[in-house]
């Protein structure tokens, strides 16, 4: 059975300003920002990253057990199943760190983990999603350049704080 846990512990203004604000710098929608929750939209993508329902927003807040944590929530961030611990750190710029980890690769926290690099510049007709400023790709089977072959010119690259692809 799954418990709800009511995020109700009070956060600064100025804090969830600042966080509201970091958020937004990366690219992000903050859809409702106040002392209880501050409330990310998720697109088509983040939804299938982290496993959500449709429908559903990321919900940053603080509870006794967490400290700051993050939750999913199909009700607008009323309640949220599992809460789980977000980051140590409460500077704006970690939380807004973390939630890029979360939207990007399914976890808040950094890892070293490897993923394709192409080893070589792409041509024009490369057809791979770049992701991450690092230049980590997922390759594109119909790709000119990397499709339809056991990554070609890859290398393996650890993960970093600029790069948050798993």
């Amino acid at each position: 059975m799954t418990q709800t846990v009511t995020i109700t512990d009070e956060m600064p203004d100025e804090w969830v300003a600042d966080v509201v604000a970091a958020v937004e710098r990366r690219g992000w929608t903050v859809q409702d920002a106040h002392e209880s929750a501050i409330i990310v939209q998720l697109g088509t993508r983040e939804t299938a990253v982290l496993d959500a329902d449709s429908g559903s927003v990321l919900v940053i807040g603080w509870t006794e057990q967490h400290g700051i944590d993050w939750g999913l929530s199909s009700d607008a961030g009323a309640t949220v199943n599992e809460a789980q611990s977000m980051t140590e750190e409460a500077a704006p710029e970690a939380i807004a760190a973390a939630v890029d980890r979360l939207m990007l690769a399914g976890r808040p926290d950094a890892h070293l983990v490897q993923h394709a690099m192409p080893a070589t510049a792409a041509s024009a007709a490369c057809t791979c999603e770049t992701v991450q400023p690092c230049g980590g790709i997922i390759t594109d089977a119909e790709c000119p350049d990397h499709g339809a072959r056991r990554a070609p010119q890859m290398w393996w690259h650890w993960e970093g704080p600029t790069c948050a692809l798993a």
